[in-house]
């Protein structure tokens, strides 16, 4: 497809946020780290979304706020503010017995217009607060055009706190996703056959200490875009080399998948034939129950959301729309096929304020994750948001299972987005 075409369907605009939008939040990733707690410094109104987040989830204990006011701002304290606010934090935790062994230091946008030197305070802190690790993080909206925005960001820090360790085993992490892959994948097995023994995630721990055995492993596998940048830097810092093996339903893509890491690995890649056989059948089976009833999709829900219509359309299954705010490059392939294969799919871009004025679908429709059940109103809606354990060839019939289910369902899409928490 040309640039010039790809530019006509996706358009800069004012940005609308739908109730339907949003994902984990960067302080809930943040959270990830354990034993860690942190402070939000901000405005007000700022540190809202999350605050309401973490007590909805049961997140609340492990962070505080500073809020700031423009004198505040204006007046130059901001730093002794912190300092003392950090002083006061610490009496409160060590008062319990919960001094973390992380404490993170949330700042906003204000902070880059301050310019606040975070090498030298964290040095300070850790001198001060001997035991503790310092980090500091970033809620800063105006850096999402840049090759760092928040969400990529945060992940970066999430493994910054881990050391390097000379001595590797056999064992291989998992980064990208937040949610653990779902333990019916059989992504567990063919890495067992390829004499993997254990795959390490950042949930399967709870201390500091224990948390380090990722820094053991061999490699790192990407299983989304958004962590490349940590994986590079997990590579420069720990030694640990990275291969892709991005979440993928294409059959095709998930044994390339597998076929690449066994070659890093330099073993022989496991037959895969018994899953491609499974997969193969759930298609045919949704291709029949749904007689050609369309699918909405989103990339809220599936972050390679061309990537997937592609699979289901080739195997006969009726994709009518596609909300997409913009194409990144590992999905831009097929999205290019879909516009040349199957130029009738329509695409839409869940924050372009068009959306609002656009009438509901009048056919009946099954829409897979939120924004594509809220946008477009549509009659069936599969509860699905973006960190949800799918991985592979099972995770495909897992999702097409999901998918069956949603044809005879009326859900209510209200309750299912509170119950989602979604943080923008």
């Amino acid at each position: 497809m040309s640039c010039s075409l790809l530019e006509n369907v996706f358009e800069n605009s004012l940005h609308y946020a739908s109730p339907a939008h949003g994902g984990w939040g960067v302080l809930k990733i943040a959270q990830l780290i354990p034993e860690s707690y942190f402070i939000f410094v901000s405005p007000s109104a700022c540190g809202r979304h999350g605050a309401l987040g973490a007590r909805m989830e049961g997140r609340k204990n492990r962070v505080s706020y500073l809020f700031l006011t423009e004198q505040s701002i204006v007046s130059g304290d901001y730093e002794q503010m912190l300092l003392d606010a950090l002083e006061e934090l610490f009496s409160f935790l060590d008062r319990r017995g919960r001094r973390p062994k992380v404490m993170g230091v949330f700042v906003s946008c204000i902070d880059d217009l301050l310019g606040t030197d975070h090498e030298a305070l964290r040095e300070e802190l850790e001198e001060k607060y001997p035991g503790v690790r310092f980090i500091d993080c970033h809620m800063n909206p105006t850096s999402t055009d840049t090759g760092v925005p928040p969400l990529i960001n945060v992940q970066n820090k999430i493994y910054s706190v881990l050391e390097r360790e000379e001595k590797k085993d056999s064992g291989v992490n998992i980064v990208g996703n937040l949610e653990p892959f779902r333990k019916d994948s059989e992504l567990y097995e063919v890495l067992r056959n390829m004499g993997v023994p254990e795959v390490r995630h950042i949930t399967d721990y709870r201390t500091m200490a224990s948390y380090q055995d990722m820094a053991k492993s061999r490699l790192n596998l990407i299983a989304a875009p958004s962590a490349v940048y940590a994986s590079k830097n997990m590579k420069r810092k720990l030694g640990i080399p990275f291969e892709k093996m991005l979440i993928s339903f294409r059959p095709e893509d998930i044994r390339e998948n597998y076929e690449r890491v066994a070659e890093v690995l330099g073993v022989p890649c496991p037959s895969l034939e018994e899953y491609e056989r499974e997969a193969e059948a759930a298609l045919v089976l949704t291709r029949d129950e749904l007689d050609g009833m369309p699918l909405i999709l989103d990339e809220e829900s599936i972050a390679r959301p061309f990537e997937l219509a592609r699979c289901l359309l080739d195997h006969g299954l009726n994709i009518k729309r596609i909300y997409c705010q913009q194409v990144i490059p590992d999905d831009r392939e097929h999205f290019d096929y879909v516009m040349e294969h199957y130029p009738e799919t329509e695409i839409r871009q869940p924050q372009n304020p068009k959306v609002t004025v656009e009438s509901p679908v009048r056919e009946e429709c099954i829409a897979v994750g939120y924004s594509a059940g809220y946008l477009s109103g549509a009659a069936h809606v599969v509860d699905i948001g973006g960190q949800n354990g799918l991985y592979g060839y099972r995770g495909l019939t897992e999702l097409l299972g999901r998918i069956r289910s949603a044809k005879n369902q009326s859900p209510d899409l209200k309750k299912i987005l509170e119950d989602a928490v979604l943080i923008i």
